[in-house]
């Protein structure tokens, strides 16, 4: 009788919320049939009140659960690491001067062209808000100047290493693979892949969202693998990074699986809108434009009798809840999500694990139920084209200030494939949005999406599977080194 030994894979995360997603979707139940789990927190995770109430067929997907110390020296220095890389290696990619622009002007309508005298003037008249930031980024610009970066990231390395201590974790449970979460390049990012490095163990980071890989900052330490949403990532990752291309590997998202419908049914008749930004207000010209489209009082428009529900992004701050709640009460025909009016999110922290998956499924009947979504760059773009629903990205270019959706669109690596994503529609001023606006609430229909790759990775493995795909090729190439070493 054959004894089959499974791969020993430890999956590391910097908090609970970066699991939610795979726990809702599964993910590591069906990792744990093929492999046995260990899963790394941070000791305060382990013994806070939301891991309790986490449900027990969640925790029983893994073999151990592994508390590690994370200190808050190691997380400063980490997030003192990401921004400084992001300056230093801003000339790397056009997504991190577009972070780099937006720290100092986002919210001041500043002009996109702002080396012009309108840029100017423009900026005369925030001084103090400018001369304010320019203070807050000071230190981040500094470490990340070419003369200070390459001792100062090394010091910075070595005290993340002091207050996390995965290399001792890495060395006693002894992994085939390390599987790290990544939202940015944090503290435990640089400590788990080092980790590896030190320990010859192979590392793969999975971004937890759509923008994690390309729109943050390069990694300082290089994993064996990137796991990315799409082919049209893995160059733009490559570059970022410093990785050869066949070291990212486009796996597609936990949230996007294979045979997911993308029929129109008689339950889609709803226009949903979507927002991507703290600040609601941002969103204001292109809801006034759809606005006027529903007020309008031809035939074509009257035919549609749905709802229209805006979904903003989930926020606490005060003048966007504002801003909100005022344009909400002018308007006739379109409402507030009711998840984002309570302060529920699926994407929200510090509410329990239930509210989160009820929020989510909340979300999934949101978009199914809808004939089009007007969306800003976020991944309800992702999630709508998977399902085949036509969507419609609203970027202003007349007029554009740092921080529009335009600047967003032409400025970040991630967002500028929707171009060429099928089913994906840019409307770059008001006249283009009322056109096709018209035409699906008047024609409703489905747009298969474009499962190649490129854009949207879908394919006949779960995404579970493709990630294991990912670890048996990272261990076959160890295997392969050392029996020729």
């Amino acid at each position: 009788m054959t004894v089959v030994v499974k791969n020993k894979i430890l999956v590391v995360a910097g908090n609970l919320s970066h699991l939610d997603q795979f726990v809702i979707h599964g993910f590591f139940k069906e990792l744990s049939e093929s492999a046995d789990v260990l899963l790394a927190l941070p000791q305060s995770e382990v013994e806070s009140q939301r891991w309790a109430n986490l449900p027990s067929e969640f925790k029983d997907s893994f073999m151990k659960v592994v508390p590690y110390k994370y200190g808050s020296k190691s997380k400063s220095t980490g997030s003192q690491l990401g921004e400084a890389s992001t300056f230093r290696f801003r000339k790397l990619a056009s997504g991190y001067q577009t972070r780099i622009r937006n720290k100092y002007f986002i919210g001041l309508q500043i002009p996109d062209h702002w080396m012009t005298i309108r840029g100017g003037a423009a900026i005369f008249k925030n001084f103090s808000e400018m001369r304010s930031r320019t203070i807050k980024e000071f230190p981040s610009f500094v470490r990340g100047l070419k003369m200070f970066f390459w001792i100062w990231s090394r010091r910075a390395t070595n005290r993340i290493f002091l207050d996390c201590n995965l290399a001792e974790i890495a060395v006693t449970e002894s992994p085939d693979a390390i599987l790290i979460l990544m939202q940015r390049q944090a503290g435990f990012v640089v400590a788990a892949i080092d980790s590896g490095l030190k320990s010859q163990i192979p590392t793969l980071v999975i971004p937890v969202k759509w923008d994690n890989a390309s729109s943050k900052s390069p990694l300082i330490k290089k994993p064996t693998r990137m796991l990315v949403y799409n082919q049209q990532l893995v160059g733009v990752c490559s570059r970022m990074h410093g990785m050869p291309a066949k070291s990212v590997i486009p796996v597609g998202s936990v949230e996007v699986g294979a045979q997911r419908s993308t029929e129109l049914t008689a339950g889609a008749k709803n226009l949903v809108l979507i927002g991507s930004t703290s600040d609601s207000s941002s969103s204001e010209p292109w809801l006034n434009c759809v606005s006027k489209v529903l007020i309008r009082s031809d035939a074509l428009v009257n035919k549609f009798s749905g709802q229209v529900i805006w979904r903003p992004y989930p926020t606490a701050d005060s003048k966007s809840l504002q801003f909100m709640n005022n344009f909400i009460e002018s308007q006739s025909k379109i409402e507030l999500d009711q998840d984002i009016k309570s302060g529920i999110s699926h994407r929200a922290q510090g509410i329990s694990f239930s509210d989160i998956s009820s929020a989510y499924f909340k979300y999934c009947e949101l978009l199914n139920s809808a004939v089009v979504v007007v969306s800003e760059g976020t991944s309800a773009i992702v999630d709508s084209r998977a399902r085949g629903i036509p969507v419609i990205v609203p970027a202003f270019k007349k007029d554009a200030v740092i921080g529009s959706q335009w600047c967003n669109l032409t400025g970040y690596e991630h967002l500028q494939g929707l171009r060429t994503t099928t089913g994906v529609f840019i409307a770059e001023d008001e006249e283009q949005l009322t056109r096709l606006l018209v035409d699906f609430l008047d024609n409703p229909r489905r747009i298969p999406p474009d499962n190649s790759g490129e854009n949207i990775f879908v394919d006949h493995r779960s995404y579970a599977q493709r990630v294991l795909d990912a670890v048996s090729e990272v261990l076959a190439e160890k295997s392969a080194l050392q029996k020729t070493s």
